[in-house]
């Protein structure tokens, strides 16, 4: 009798050990995501911050993790501003405009350094729009190359990850 019941205890510890071991596969790639995210975020920031520095238009250079140099124009321009094509809610319109379409210095494909010497290359792209002669609006997205914004494949579901978006306006001057 005790054989049965250690035989059964022995199925439901196994059952539960199957389950807990779903969830930290779960758990990781979920950190990951966030690391992802995270990542997205804080070149958007540079990008954005480094557009609403500059005094006046022109252009700024910047080096990756991986020594290349990238040129951040902070040009603007009226109506739907200069650089990455918007969508009608004011994001990148990362699935309507390939990367190779969108202008020179207006787009990068940024490598990020990471731990023990891994890299991350995001995707980000940027639009400028001339608010007046004294301020713009900036809108900078990233997500991490490769990732698919409306593939509805299993492999593009797979790699899904929204892009990160800022806005701001900067006021030029003093």
């Amino acid at each position: 009798m005790s054989l049965i019941e250690l035989m059964i205890a022995m199925v439901i510890l196994v059952v539960g050990m199957t389950a807990m071991l779903g969830l930290i596969i779960t758990a990781m790639a979920n950190n990951n995501r966030v690391k992802q995210d995270t990542g997205g975020t804080l070149v958007a920031q540079m990008v954005i911050e480094t557009i609403t520095a500059q005094p006046a238009n022109g252009n700024v250079t910047i080096t990756d993790c991986g020594g290349n140099n990238w040129v951040i124009s902070t040009t603007g321009g009226g109506g739907g501003g200069l650089g990455a094509q918007l969508t009608a809610t004011g994001t990148v319109n990362f699935a309507g405009q390939t990367y190779a379409v969108v202008p020179d210095n207006y787009k990068m494909q940024y490598r990020s350094c990471g731990a023990a010497g891994t890299q991350t290359t995001y995707d980000v792209r940027w639009n400028v729009q001339t608010i007046d002669q004294f301020s713009k609006m900036v809108t900078v997205s990233a997500r991490p190359s490769g990732a698919q914004g409306t593939d509805n494949t299993a492999a593009g579901m797979r790699m899904f990850e929204r892009p990160v978006t800022l806005r701001t306006i900067a006021v030029l001057g003093n």
